[in-house]
């Protein structure tokens, strides 16, 4: 499963994370636990992207954070090969 994720990344496509899911054959939560232990082996790193607030920030009922003033605190999550991860991919027969 490990090969299959990191040919997937090594795409740099952005994908969901249950088209992902669908297109290794397995389900969200066995993917997730995947990215999670590749994360540890050193395979992959998380990057986020978006409006991240401060520790300080606080969202009213509207999502609206008082802190910062942004509408959104929203963050995606992004999974890229490390350079270890980069080598296992390359390795590999096509």
């Amino acid at each position: 499963m490990f090969a299959s994720i990191m040919k997937i990344l090594a795409r740099k496509e952005s994908i969901s994370m249950a088209q992902l899911a669908h297109q290794v054959g397995y389900s969200v939560r066995e993917i997730q636990s995947a990215l999670e232990q590749m994360e540890h082996m050193g395979y992959i790193r998380r990057e986020l992207f978006g409006q991240a607030c401060s520790s300080r920030c606080g969202s009213d009922r509207s999502s609206h954070c008082e802190g910062c003033g942004f509408s959104s605190s929203e963050t995606f999550n992004f999974w890229v090969l490390t350079e270890r991860g980069q080598t296992i991919v390359g390795s590999q027969p096509k």
